[in-house]
């Protein structure tokens, strides 16, 4: 038995060892008003959101290209274009381009709010890699339509968006480790669609902000971080098997 145990840690090891290096991210924004030029004159730390999730979706450093398919002024609108732009990232928006993997696999990041998307081909695109920003609370088609125009596309990762809006409006404090809230204190909503977590236990996907029990910021990342005492457990094991062999032989 205690074998088969050590067997299992090892075989389990080698399965996280060989998890894919690029893995698609996921930024869910409970609302479209935070990026919006309204948002930029609310609060000092918009800028430093989007260039901080630019940053996550690259893995840190460079520069990338980033596509909003929206028309909705929470994307389209020029302080989120400057900050972008000034940042060196190739910044485009409009849904005149084709939504199908190989046009999104050109692009780092696809920016997402109140236009509808195949929500399948975002599946897709994250699972092959790809990065999505999500902002619900638009109003288009109203909160139940918002929700479901999402949810295929969130349930796979774990998410949900409420398909009703959760009347939460203003600068709303942010407190959050997350690399994606650097330099961020303070964030402007006004009323969006709450986010949920459908399976707490499983660390990809997470809710980082909250207002009471309403999910407001939440993220997946397609690579479960391993705790150190998980290899340590391993390699104990592993040696402890080894030295029960020296010894019985």
């Amino acid at each position: 038995m205690k074998k088969f145990a050590v067997l299992a840690i090892l075989a389990l090891m080698v399965v996280l060892w060989h998890l894919p290096a690029a893995a698609g991210k996921i930024v869910v924004n409970n609302d479209e008003w935070t990026l919006s030029n309204s948002g930029f004159s609310a609060s000092n730390d918009p800028g430093n959101f989007a260039n901080n999730v630019a940053a996550w979706f690259l893995g840190g450093s460079g520069t990338g290209k980033f596509h909003a398919y929206s028309t909705n002024f929470g994307l389209t609108q020029s302080s989120l274009a400057a900050v972008m732009s000034g940042a060196g990232h190739t910044w485009t928006v409009g849904t005149g381009i084709p939504f199908d993997l190989p046009t999104l696999q050109t692009y780092d990041g696809i920016f997402l709010a109140g236009d509808a998307a195949d929500n399948n081909v975002l599946i897709q695109y994250v699972e092959a890699g790809g990065n999505v920003y999500l902002a619900g609370g638009t109003g288009v088609g109203g909160s139940v339509n918002e929700a479901a125009r999402w949810n295929t596309f969130l349930n796979h990762f774990g998410l949900q968006f409420a398909s009703t809006y959760n009347n939460i409006g203003g600068s709303i404090a942010i407190s959050s480790t997350h690399p994606i809230f650097t330099g961020v204190d303070h964030l402007y909503q006004n009323n969006g669609n709450s986010v949920s977590d459908l399976f707490p236990g499983d660390l990809r996907q997470q809710i980082l902000v909250n207002s009471g029990s309403q999910g407001l910021y939440a993220v997946y990342d397609s690579v479960v971080p391993v705790p150190a005492s998980f290899w340590l457990l391993g390699s104990g094991m592993l040696g402890l098997w080894r030295w029960r062999r020296v010894r019985l032989s």
